[in-house]
C-alpha cells in the first residue's frame, strides 16, 4: 500500500522517512507512505500496534502477532484536530494554563481559540 523507499543511507540505525511517509518495517529499513486523510482524520496503525506512531521508538522485542505497520485515516481523538489533509492531529491549545480565556472549544478540525 504505497511506494517504498529505501533508508540504507540514513545515518543513524533509526530510518528517518521524509514527510508523508512512515516506517514500513520493524527495523524501519524502509519507508512507506501515508494515506492521504481529510481534514478531522490523521493516519494511524491498526489496532494491534502497541506503540506512539510519533515517536518512532520501537521496542526491543515484539511479542507474537502485535505488528502491524498497515495505516489507515482515523478520526481525531477528543482534545485534538486537523486542520488540514494529511495533517497529524495536534492538541487543542489549552488557553487557561496559558493565562487566556478560551473563546471557542476546538474540534475535530479547529484549534481552540483564545
Amino acid at each position: 500500500a504505497g511506494s517504498s523507499i529505501p533508508c540504507e543511507e540514513a545515518k543513524d540505525h533509526d530510518c528517518k522517512c521524509p514527510p508523508g511517509h512512515s516506517c514500513a518495517d520493524e527495523p524501519c529499513q524502509y519507508c512507506q507512505r501515508l494515506p492521504r486523510c481529510e481534514p478531522g482524520h490523521c493516519p494511524a496503525r491498526g489496532k494491534s500496534f502497541p506503540w506512539n506512531l510519533g515517536s518512532h521508538e520501537f521496542p526491543s522485542f515484539f511479542p507474537a502477532g502485535n505488528i502491524n505497520f498497515q495505516f489507515e485515516c482515523k478520526p481525531c481523538e477528543t482534545g485534538t484536530y486537523s486542520s488540514s489533509r494529511n495533517g497529524w492531529c495536534r492538541n487543542w491549545t489549552d488557553c487557561e494554563s496559558s493565562g487566556f480565556i478560551t473563546l471557542q472549544e476546538g474540534n475535530s478540525t479547529h484549534n481552540s481559540m483564545c
